[in-house]
């Protein structure tokens, strides 16, 4: 009797005893794609594709039919078939062994074949000024619109228009992460998103995007959401989710402050030449 390990990819490793208690978990799967068979024959995991090739070959094996003229009666005696009583004990030692193996072999492939993680030094991601928000002549600007207004802007207003337009230098953001790397890549995890407000505002909300890249794409991407974010405390959050990939990063998605009638989106392009306080709002 032929014996197999099966995943379906989803669930754990089960042993099985025969072809067709196989078959009965393959039709079962719900992921055809994601099962992998292990042939003891062989000492090799494959995939369905593989194992229907060679199944005629290595699985399926015909039972030879009983030949009943093979057995003769000499000197008009019928044949006499003697049974031996196997020895007392001898059927639970044998399936002890046949257990104890079984399982020792399954210890022995996955200590061999699993992915073995290793710790490495923790990560600091600051995110990056956004394309959209390139840097600025704050004093030209200021001079400009008065000059359109022919009158000068109140010490208020100024201020504001500048923490609405140097904001990136004025609202950090910045991710911290454990690190862990194995043969399939690298893994995030322990993540920390801290926003350091120096306006001397309050911002009212702010949204954070995490993305999660892989092959230099973007393979994953998260949100983290901020409320009541204050000037005098460092905001945070953490997550507990385990990211995979190759590298991680945050971003800015939304900023949000009435203190200062500024509204920052990501998805706003950079209309090169024509800033003029993109980022002013009252709502």
């Amino acid at each position: 009797m032929d014996k197999f390990l099966f995943t379906d990819g989803i669930n754990e490793v089960k042993e099985v005893q025969s072809s067709d208690e196989l078959e009965i978990l393959i039709k079962s799967a719900t992921e055809s794609e994601k099962i992998r068979i292990w042939l003891f024959s062989t000492n090799e995991w494959i995939s369905i594709t593989a194992y229907r090739k060679y199944v005629p070959a290595i699985i399926r094996k015909e039972k030879p039919a009983l030949n009943n003229s093979a057995v003769t009666v000499r000197n008009n005696q019928q044949p006499v078939h003697q049974k031996i009583k196997p020895l007392a004990g001898t059927h639970w030692f044998k399936k002890i062994l046949y257990v104890s193996g079984a399982a020792a072999g399954v210890f022995l492939i996955f200590n061999f074949t699993k992915v073995k993680w290793e710790k490495a030094e923790a990560v600091t991601i600051t995110a990056t000024r956004p394309a959209n928000v390139p840097i600025m002549d704050i004093d030209s600007l200021i001079w400009e619109i008065e000059e359109e207004r022919d009158q000068s802007l109140d010490r208020n207003t100024k201020n504001n228009l500048r923490l609405r337009n140097t904001w990136p230098e004025r609202i950090l953001l910045q991710l911290k992460a454990n690190k862990e790397t194995s043969s399939a890549g690298s893994r995030f995890s322990s993540i920390d998103i801290f926003i350091d407000n120096t306006t001397g505002f309050n911002l009212d909300n702010a949204v954070v995007r995490l993305s999660v890249w892989k092959n230099e794409k973007i393979s994953l991407m998260d949100t983290v959401r901020f409320s009541n974010i204050r000037f005098d405390k460092l905001a945070k959050r953490q997550s507990e989710y385990r990211y995979q990939g190759d590298s991680i990063s945050v971003a800015f998605e939304s900023i949000k402050a009435k203190a200062f009638n500024f509204c920052y989106s990501a998805a706003t392009k950079n209309n090169s030449g024509n800033y003029n306080d993109r980022w002013f709002c009252r709502e």
